[in-house]
Parts: C-alpha cells; sequence; structure tokens
C-alpha cells in the first residue's frame, strides 16, 4: 500500500492542522494546499486511509478491510484517481446473486422475481414515508409479510446502514444519493484513498489528545508534541468524539455534542474466509444471499463471493450482531460465518475452507464502529455536525458526507467543503 512521502516533524505553527488521514482529512489538505495554506495532517494510526485501509498481510492478495467499493463511481473522484494511477476496476452494479431459500436450496426465478419485488416494495414504503416528511425508523413503515422481506431488510439494515431496520431514519435515507454503478477495485479501494494521500504532509503516529480553542487560533496537544495553528478540521469518527478521546477547551458547544449523539456509529463486520480455490457453487462476484425469517434483526451473513477473481469470500455481519460478535472471540466470528456458508452449499465448505478472520471496527479505539447512522426523527443532524464553531474549529467525515454519508467518496468531498469554509473564515 503506498504511504505518503513526507516524514518531515511537525511544524510548529501551520496555517491548519487537519487532524486524520482517512478520505475526509486527505480531501481537506489537498484543498488548503491549493489554496496556499500551509497545513500538517496529524494521523493516529501507522498508516493513512482511516476506514479505508487494504491488506495483503493475511492472505497475500489485497483485501479491503473497511471501504470496498468505488460507490455511485460516476460522481466519485476516486474513480479518476484510480484509473489515472493503473488500478483495475471491475463492475459491480449488475453482479448477479446466488439466491438460497429458507431451507438452504437453492432459489428458482420466481424466488429471484419476488426477492427483487420485495426490495423494491420495501423501498417504495420508506420512501413514502419520507415524501410525508415522517422521519420515523424503517421499521414501522415496511410490510412485514414479504416472503423475502427479511433478507432485503437485512442488506439494506445491518449491513448497508450498519444498524438494524428499527433505527433507520426514514428521511435520511430519502436524501441519500445512489451509490450505483459502483466497482471492485482489483488492488483494493484502500489501496487507491492512499495513493491520493501519497506527497501530503502527514504525520503518523501522531495521537491527538486535546484541543485548546480558547484563544484567536487553536492548540493542539498531541503525544509527540503541541501544535499551533490558526484553526483545524477534525475528521475523527462520530464514535471517537462520543467517547470523548480529544478532550475540548471550551468543551464543544451542547448543539455540536448532541449532534454527535444523534448520529452514532453503526457497524459492519467483515469476514474474509480463504479456500483452496473450489468455487462451491458460488459465482465469481457474486452477491450471496438466503432467506430468513421477518422476524427483525435476523441473525444472518450474507457473502461476496470471489471478489476479483480472488481465491477468498468474505462475510458481512451488521446491526446489533455486529456489535454482539465483537465482543466474542474473532473466531467465534469465523466460526459463525463458516457454519452459515455450510447451511447453503454443504460441508464442502469446511473442507476447502483454510482460514478466516474478523475486521474490528468495533474495538478499534480510532473508530468504534464502521460508519455514522442518524438516529430516526433528527434528520438534518449531519448539517448541525457540519457546522464550524468559533471559525477555528471545522468538521468533516462520512458522517458529513451529504448524499453520499459512509461512503469514501462522500467523506472527501465533506474535507474539501470544510477546507473552503476554513479558508474563508481565516482570510
Amino acid at each position: 500500500m503506498a504511504e505518503p512521502a513526507n516524514t518531515a516533524p511537525i511544524p510548529a505553527n501551520p496555517d491548519v492542522v487537519v487532524i486524520g488521514a482517512g478520505a475526509a482529512g486527505i480531501g481537506a489538505a489537498h484543498r488548503l494546499i491549493k489554496e496556499g495554506k500551509s497545513v500538517v495532517v496529524l494521523e493516529a494510526a501507522n498508516r493513512v486511509g482511516g476506514r479505508a485501509w487494504t491488506q495483503t498481510d493475511s492472505f497475500g492478495v489485497p483485501v479491503d478491510m473497511g471501504a470496498s467499493w468505488v460507490s455511485g463511481a460516476d460522481n466519485n473522484p476516486f474513480t479518476k484517481v484510480a484509473l489515472k494511477n493503473g488500478f483495475h476496476l471491475q463492475e459491480h452494479t449488475h453482479a448477479p446473486t446466488d439466491l438460497f431459500r429458507l431451507d438452504g436450496s437453492r432459489a428458482d426465478a420466481q424466488d429471484h422475481a419476488d426477492y427483487v419485488k420485495d426490495g423494491k416494495a420495501i423501498q417504495k414504503a420508506m420512501n413514502k414515508a419520507a415524501r410525508k416528511g415522517r422521519d420515523v425508523p424503517a421499521a414501522d413503515v415496511v410490510p412485514t409479510d414479504l416472503p423475502w422481506g427479511g433478507a432485503q431488510q437485512s442488506w439494506l439494515g445491518p449491513m448497508d446502514y450498519g444498524v438494524d431496520f428499527d433505527q433507520i431514519s426514514t428521511m435520511d435515507d430519502w436524501h441519500g444519493e445512489s451509490d450505483q454503478p459502483s466497482y471492485f477495485v482489483e488492488e483494493g479501494l484502500g489501496a487507491v484513498i492512499a495513493t491520493k494521500a501519497a506527497g501530503l504532509p502527514i504525520q503518523l503516529n501522531t495521537v491527538v489528545s486535546h484541543i485548546d480553542w480558547s484563544g484567536e487560533g487553536v492548540r493542539i496537544e498531541t503525544n509527540q508534541g503541541t501544535v499551533q495553528a490558526k484553526a483545524c478540521i477534525i475528521t475523527v469518527s462520530t464514535g471517537v468524539l462520543a467517547a470523548g478521546s480529544i478532550q475540548f477547551t471550551p468543551e464543544l458547544p451542547h448543539a455540536k455534542m448532541e449532534a454527535v449523539h444523534n448520529l452514532p456509529m453503526g457497524l459492519l463486520v467483515k469476514v474474509p474466509m480463504m479456500f483452496d480455490g473450489a468455487r462451491l457453487g458460488l459465482g465469481v462476484n457474486h452477491w450471496v444471499t438466503y432467506q430468513v425469517p421477518n422476524d427483525m434483526p435476523a441473525k444472518a451473513c450474507y457473502f461476496i463471493a470471489w471478489p476479483c477473481g480472488q481465491d477468498y469470500l468474505f462475510g458481512n455481519i451488521g446491526g446489533q450482531l455486529g456489535w454482539d460478535l465483537s465482543q466474542e472471540d474473532s473466531q467465534v466470528t469465523v466460526d459463525f460465518a463458516l457454519e452459515e456458508m455450510v447451511k447453503l452449499v454443504g460441508s464442502d465448505a469446511r473442507k476447502h475452507f483454510i482460514k478466516g478472520f474478523r475486521t474490528d471496527w468495533a474495538n478499534d479505539p480510532l473508530s468504534l464502529g464502521a460508519y455514522a447512522a442518524v438516529k430516526p426523527g433528527h434528520h438534518g443532524v449531519r448539517k448541525i455536525l457540519e457546522a464550524p464553531v468559533g471559525d477555528r474549529l471545522f468538521f468533516a467525515g462520512e458522517a458529513m458526507g451529504g448524499g453520499y454519508s459512509a461512503l469514501v467518496s462522500g467523506a472527501y468531498k465533506s474535507g474539501k467543503r470544510a477546507a473552503r469554509k476554513l479558508c474563508k473564515a481565516i482570510d
């Protein structure tokens, strides 16, 4: 994975400090530099990218630990970055679905048609509520008698939003933009993000503990010393803000912290599992979905099979089930995912299985979740969170991604917006 080349000491007094070298911080830094500002990006981890991270250590091939798709590719800045830098994209917009019935048997053509129809019915019900201005939990308005309703809700809720259907805001969903077309990156989406960070003034392994904005500028305390600047852009997750990992003097306004708590982190746990080359009857890049009871939330793990032709597939477990399993040993999660696969393809899954692991965003102190989801009844909270404080503190990140929230493209664009606001404030 490409890392930024600059490893210079932290400047004592840049114009701007950006906290976090994920997509939002990278976007902010590029815009600030373009505006002629001196800037340093402080990153607590030993790598860039935040929750967009490609690693090769586990399987010897690229595995995206977090963000996996170039989503909404026609309006995604990383599409151009990937193509310009020689990355290989594989279309995933119309990927087929390997669909299984409740008893584990293969679905037929009518089942596939019903599955698609039920998904449309659920979305239609959510849209109808939002059009009427009803910002209510999605679970309150969707049909409950659809044969494939549980499967559709499990994808759209836990595995898309990171929360169960009773925690999805109908209004927030309504205001989201399409995430299609979408592409896989053979070399990993995290590697694309890291490429965009190359050459930026990023200081790794630098943990911010305190931001004093009581004076004219900001004074930022870290484990590597104190930095003073005219202003800062904060791109850490709402989970980190809610946990109080960074102290503020004075404290952040009540409305800001209320916004943080009304945008809590959801969770998607990915379970990459390597096999010996056997395809188990599943197609390359296929979605693997099975029918579940409509009593939500379901105990489900849905899969992406053999991404980009690699010999691994990854399970997706979200919402409360993801949080619960994240409190257990990683092997418990792998065992659960493998047994779900066995139910679908038989014991050959065990025979050909080599090894697996679980992503652990729930317990990562630098994220404390996967991405933020608006609590029902609090639509508009993303803008409150994004609003600057005292013309010195600016906020960005996937939680403030507008119609592309929870996506790296939304995070990147929010960073650029924050940078533009900051430049107007300090010029």
